[in-house]
């Protein structure tokens, strides 16, 4: 029975990191570390020791050819600690991610549109990261860029947003 066992894990370990999944689905923590903003003549910078905003990310993929993956990102900036500051609020949007099975790195791109509260607009995100695990299930850690682009009284590339995220990333 412990051969057979040892059998089993090998042969697990073996298998590539290469999936043929169809669909994805990941989810998981994140929040800003550094943030530099310069809109409508204030300016100036934070970083994680001034707030702690943690938020949700909820990614669902399709992936039409190999390991490229289209889908759709959920945010929510569910809280912030401090005084004067607030929580980043809800964003969605159109995401592609690369992932480079059996290298266990993986790139993403997305649009997220900041849906509430307060002003509209559009971020620019793009991120990198691990991953690790089986083709089934991985638990991945990230790095994050977000560059708001365009929207209610925000100027293209004027704030800069760095982040950190981990999770659990599902391939069906």
């Amino acid at each position: 029975m412990k051969k057979l066992t040892l059998i089993a894990g090998i042969a697990v370990l073996c298998v590539p990191a290469i999936s043929h999944a169809q669909f994805g689905i990941r989810g998981g923590l994140e929040t800003p570390f550094y943030t530099h903003f310069d809109n409508n003549g204030l300016s100036g910078s934070y970083w994680l020791g001034d707030t702690f905003k943690p938020a949700i990310n909820v990614l669902a993929e399709f992936y039409p050819i190999g390991n490229v993956g289209l889908g759709l990102e959920f945010i929510e900036g569910f809280t912030a600690t401090g005084t004067g500051y607030t929580r980043t609020g809800t964003f969605l949007g159109p995401n592609l991610t690369i992932d480079f099975g059996p290298i266990p790195l993986f790139v993403r791109g997305s649009f997220p549109i900041h849906l509430e509260p307060d002003v509209r607009y559009m971020n620019l995100r793009l991120a990198g990261g691990l991953k690790i695990g089986i083709p089934l299930v991985s638990l991945y850690a990230e790095v994050t860029t977000d560059f708001p682009l365009f929207g209610d009284n925000v100027s293209a590339f004027k704030t800069q947003q760095f982040g950190v995220g981990a999770g659990v990333w599902l391939k069906l």
